[in-house]
């Protein structure tokens, strides 16, 4: 199961969160990386930036980062 990306459009102000609040969801992206919960998303600089998290299975952490200027495409982040 991949993540879809809507919270991360609320923070980037792609949508309002009455929206979201509201139920009014529009799916902006798949997502490029593997199923996960507990990610992180935050925005600086004019990006988003989505780490972490781990499998649903509960084993392990991913240690990978991907970034986003619209929500809609995302790039592998590199690893410091």
């Amino acid at each position: 199961m991949r993540c879809s990306v809507y919270f991360p459009a609320v923070i980037a102000g792609l949508v309002g969160i009455d929206d979201v609040l509201a139920g009014n969801w529009t799916q902006l992206s798949a997502g490029p990386w593997s199923g996960r919960e507990g990610l992180m998303v935050a925005s600086t600089q004019g990006k988003l930036v989505l780490t972490g998290g781990g499998p649903s299975s509960g084993a392990g952490f991913l240690d990978e980062g991907w970034t986003s200027t619209d929500g809609g495409g995302w790039a592998l982040a590199a690893k410091a």
